[in-house]
């Protein structure tokens, strides 16, 4: 099978490229941008690609049998928007599947996902599964919890914290729920959905096996890390505050209206649907943070 990944350099593509190299497929790694490790081998062929060029999409999906469109941004910065990256840059990729024939879209969303999400980043979400679904290309859309794994943005940013400070923020009373999702477990749902006819047409809700407070993500981490920490709690209104602040400041904010909006409502799900597409024994938080946080 002729394979495209776009968003190859990110946490998830990276680890799908890996997983992906030693298999029989043709693999083309597509990259917005050059850097010196970056050399097409026998295994994977290095594109330089934009979902916001069109052109340089229609070059790479020559000959391309699936599309995995990996590419997203969870805060807004000067020159990337919700609209520009994920709206636009998804309509660019479908677009060019289009024009080259590509029999198989699996697009990474984001749990929280639906029609009436209250987030900006929901929302585009939203509008970008929707190209996809009446594309009239083969698809799959999974909706995964926060990923969590070697080289990710959300252990390595608490990890930070707990080994820098003798106290931990916490936002609000830390008691909003996340579904931690291995990425090892990510990328073999992923990678199954090529030959998965069952998975065919279908966006699935994926979280891990249990759903986690964050004070509990903290505590396990912590117990990982072997590092006795105590907590600092910050009020939700002040957090919120400050987050209006940091937005008209810094692009992107190192927090959010949106991002703060999404903590209070919490981000876990039913796996019913997940166990009856995929063969998966999911990888508890703190099974999965062994295998790689020291």
């Amino acid at each position: 099978m002729k394979i495209a990944v776009t968003g190859a350099s990110g946490f998830v593509g990276s680890h799908l490229v890996k997983a992906l190299a030693p298999t029989e497929h043709s693999l083309k790694a597509l990259y917005h941008k050059k850097a010196a490790d970056q050399k097409s081998n026998e295994n994977i062929d290095i594109v330089f690609a934009d979902v916001h060029d069109l052109d340089s999409l229609n070059h790479a999906f020559e000959n391309i049998n699936v599309v995995y469109h990996l590419v997203g941004i969870i805060a807004e910065t000067r020159r990337l928007t919700f609209d520009k990256t994920v709206i636009n840059g998804t309509n660019n990729v479908v677009a060019a599947c289009l024009k080259n024939n590509v029999k198989h879209i699996i697009y990474l969303s984001a749990l929280g996902t639906s029609e009436n999400a209250e987030t900006k980043y929901h929302q585009s979400k939203w509008i970008a599964e929707e190209t996809v679904r009446k594309s009239g290309i083969d698809y799959t859309i999974l909706r995964p919890s926060v990923i969590f794994g070697e080289g990710d943005g959300f252990v390595s940013m608490l990890t930070g914290m707990i080994n820098k400070s003798p106290l931990t923020p916490v936002i609000g009373r830390g008691e909003f729920l996340l579904q931690p999702v291995y990425i090892d477990d990510l990328v073999y749902m992923m990678i199954d959905s090529l030959v998965n006819e069952k998975a065919g047409n279908k966006t699935i809700e994926i979280g891990g096996p249990k759903g986690l407070s964050y004070k509990e993500i903290l505590a396990i981490l912590k117990r990982v890390l072997n590092k006795k920490r105590g907590n600092l709690y910050l009020p939700i209104w002040l957090m919120k505050l400050n987050a209006v602040i940091l937005e008209r400041i810094f692009k992107p904010s190192p927090i959010t209206t949106d991002q703060l909006k999404m903590l209070e409502i919490g981000n876990t799900c039913d796996n019913k649907t997940l166990h009856e597409l995929f063969e998966i024994e999911l990888t508890f938080f703190e099974e999965g943070l062994r295998k790689y946080v020291r």
